[in-house]
């Protein structure tokens, strides 16, 4: 028995050893004084921004405008064709036995060459003149 009581006082002394290293000890002494709180931040809108006004706008209409008149429209009589028969030898076509003889297609393509810019015409018309045999 004495060894269960011994035991038994281990364990209890134990146990206290236990519980009062984990005991806290706080001393508070008390003084008295003025306690300084800092105030909550306050939010205030920033003062509203004053612009000057814009100053007056007069508008007037615009100067009026005078164009020239448009210079009256140029009649021009169409070229004749570069091989058209019944003109003179030499002037416009060469004499119809020298001509050769041009099948409707190319006489059409020869016909058109009168269409395009006189810089293109001599081009087409050796164009069309090269085909024929």
């Amino acid at each position: 028995m004495p060894a269960r009581l011994a035991l038994s006082a281990a364990i209890a002394a134990a146990a206290l050893s236990v519980a009062v290293a984990h005991a806290e000890v706080s001393v508070s002494v008390g003084v008295g004084g003025p306690v300084y709180y800092e105030p909550a931040p306050a939010y205030v809108a920033p003062p509203p921004v004053y612009y000057q006004p814009a100053p007056p706008v007069y508008y007037e209409p615009p100067p009026p405008v005078y164009y020239p008149a448009p210079p009256p429209p140029a009649y021009y009589r169409p070229a004749p064709p570069a091989y058209a028969p019944g003109y003179a030898s030499g002037y416009y076509a060469p004499p119809a036995a020298s001509r050769p003889r041009l099948s409707d297609m190319q006489q059409r393509a020869l016909d058109n060459c009168v269409l395009l810019a006189p810089s293109e015409q001599r081009r087409c018309r050796a164009t069309v003149m090269s085909t024929v045999r």
